[in-house]
């Protein structure tokens, strides 16, 4: 028995948007992690991604603008009492739904099953959920940071044609502001995680995920202390063969932002800095 089936405490699926948290999470779930009765299309809990747009308002921040939560983490005082209203939220009957359970009290902190939840805003809100769950472990996606900023990009600009669509990020229109976005998730994923002992984090790079699904599920699930059946195991494998790998496409306006980026600290980090 693994020491996250004895402890209960849950698995923080983070990284930026795009990236591939919602592949990461599907794995998961099928491996018998419970990843939220209430997950909506995106694979994210709605208890979990609320609580999260809860903190993000009150640092006067969005997710296309998370760094303005920056300060807010530093005020103790703030933290303090955002990190007790999370902690009353998990004993709340609202934790029914992530629980799937309409009646009875539900205490998340006491779960004794293998769970988590997937939220790219949970990069900027770790340090918060790590003072509620202190044995968390974190699972962390990330993704070349033109190809992210290209999906972006496109998303977004699907949805121009609703002038007052609330989740249209007009910062996203552009390549080279969705990659500074990009840029601030990965700072951000480096500080939060730094202070982790290595058994506690699980660094999954989309890149290797779709081209080696079988280590990677592999390394994944030994990380989560799950196994899987092998029927099941390749069926995951079959589903992440056929998954769309989309990279920026190779028209003038994005081979301008890989050059103009490739020698982007982060880049070369995590040796995105030149296409295989």
């Amino acid at each position: 028995m693994s020491s996250l089936e004895r402890g209960g405490w849950p698995l923080i699926v983070m990284g930026m948007h795009r990236s591939g948290t919602s592949l990461v999470t599907r794995i998961l779930r099928a491996a018998g992690v419970e990843m939220g009765a209430d997950a909506n299309v995106h694979d994210e809990s709605d208890f979990f991604r609320e609580l999260n747009k809860e903190i993000f308002r009150a640092g006067h921040a969005d997710w296309d603008w998370p760094l303005a939560l920056v300060p807010a983490l530093e005020d103790e005082a703030l933290c303090s009492r955002l990190v007790e209203h999370l902690h009353e939220a998990c004993r709340s009957k609202e934790a029914r739904a992530f629980a799937g359970r309409r009646f009875g009290r539900v205490d998340l902190a006491g779960r004794s099953d293998p769970w988590g939840w997937k939220d790219p805003r949970n990069t900027c809100t770790l340090p918060l959920w790590l003072r509620v769950f202190p044995h968390a472990r974190v699972v962390n996606v990330y993704r070349d940071g033109v190809d992210v900023a290209a999906s972006l990009v496109v998303r977004e600009r699907k949805r121009v044609g609703r002038l007052a669509n609330a989740v249209r990020s007009s910062r996203c229109l552009v390549p080279k502001r969705a990659f500074e976005l990009w840029t601030e998730y990965m700072e951000t994923t480096l500080r939060v995680t730094e202070a982790l002992a290595p058994m506690r984090i699980q660094d999954v790079r989309y890149e290797r995920l779709v081209a080696k699904p079988l280590e990677s599920i592999r390394e994944l699930l030994a990380f989560a202390g799950r196994g899987i059946a092998p029927d099941e195991l390749a069926k995951l494998v079959a589903a992440i063969e056929t998954h769309p790998r989309a990279h920026a496409r190779e028209d003038a306006e994005w081979t301008h932002l890989r050059s103009e980026v490739s020698s982007h600290p982060l880049m070369q980090r995590l040796e995105y800095g030149k296409r295989p």
